[in-house]
C-alpha cells in the first residue's frame, strides 16, 4: 500500500515513515462524487488533515479527482491516490483545519452516543 505524502524526496522510506499527520481511527459514512459525477455511499475508516482512508464496494478510477461530503461539514475536495481492494486513500486538496477535523470527530461521537 502506498501513501502520497508531498514529500516526493522520502520515496524509498515505508508509507508509515512518510506521514507526517496523525491519523484517527473512525467510523463515519460520507456521500462520495467522482469525476464522472457518480454518487456513492463510502466509510471512511481514519482520518487526518491531509486525507482519509475509506471503503467501498463501488469500483473507481485512479488518480481521480474526487469530493465528499461528511454531514455538518462543507465538502472536501481530494483525489484517490492507492486502491487496495476495497480499502482507498484520498489525499486532500488543501488540508483540513483542526476545527473541521474535530467537528467531524464529535459528529461521529454524537453519532455512536444515539446508537
Amino acid at each position: 500500500m502506498a501513501a502520497w505524502t508531498g514529500n516526493r524526496h522520502a520515496a524509498s522510506q515505508p508509507a508509515t515513515d512518510r506521514r507526517y499527520a496523525i491519523r484517527i481511527n473512525v467510523n463515519i459514512e460520507a456521500e462520495l462524487v467522482d469525476q464522472g459525477r457518480r454518487h456513492c455511499t463510502v466509510t471512511l475508516t481514519n482520518l487526518s488533515i491531509t486525507g482519509c482512508r475509506f471503503e467501498t464496494d463501488q469500483p473507481l478510477r485512479m488518480p481521480a479527482p474526487i469530493t465528499l461530503t461528511i454531514e455538518g461539514v462543507d465538502p472536501i475536495q481530494g483525489e484517490i491516490v492507492w486502491a487496495e481492494g476495497k480499502l482507498m486513500g484520498c489525499h486532500f486538496a488543501e488540508a483540513l483545519s483542526p476545527t473541521i477535523c474535530n467537528r467531524i470527530i464529535r459528529t461521529l461521537r454524537q453519532q455512536q452516543d444515539q446508537r
